[in-house]
């Protein structure tokens, strides 16, 4: 993938909010929940969310997840976004819970208020193994892969 395009795809990232992942649930279903994220250099995707919410429980059944991540449009040539498929966890290494939790606060501007319920939120990453952007502003039907 080209240089440029790998700077559009990561300003893309810091534009938006939320990543939408899907789970395997206990009966073999797929379920999704909506996630705020923040991502690294190395494509990988972290979020905060309790360890009792249903896709937090599915994770730690089955790691095996898809996601998505695009802005709301109305038009086809608008269309833009990340398909994702990889492994996620819970993260319980303090090193990494300090410095992802303070990008994740400063990204969504979350006031001292909500640092107390930040807190009790356990740290998930999603390492992607396979990944694809879709840029319909390119040309309809662009896609990029961006790991195998």
């Amino acid at each position: 993938m080209l240089s440029s395009e790998t700077q559009a795809v990561a300003a893309f990232l810091e534009a938006q909010s939320t990543l939408d992942l899907a789970t395997i649930g206990p009966d073999g279903r797929p379920q999704t929940a909506p996630v705020f994220y923040v991502s690294d250099a190395g494509w990988r995707f972290y979020w905060l969310s309790s360890p009792d919410s249903r896709h937090s429980r599915n994770l730690a059944r089955h790691p095996d997840v898809a996601a998505s991540i695009y802005p709301a449009v109305w038009r086809p040539e608008e269309i833009r976004g990340l398909q994702i498929e990889g492994v996620a966890r819970a993260l319980h290494d303090p090193g990494w819970r300090e410095d992802i939790v303070a990008r994740y606060v400063e990204k969504f501007a979350l006031p001292p208020e909500f640092q107390a319920e930040v807190e009790r939120q356990t740290l998930y990453l999603l390492e992607p193994r396979w990944m694809r952007w879709l840029d319909n502003s390119v040309r309809f039907g662009y896609k990029a892969q961006l790991l195998p």
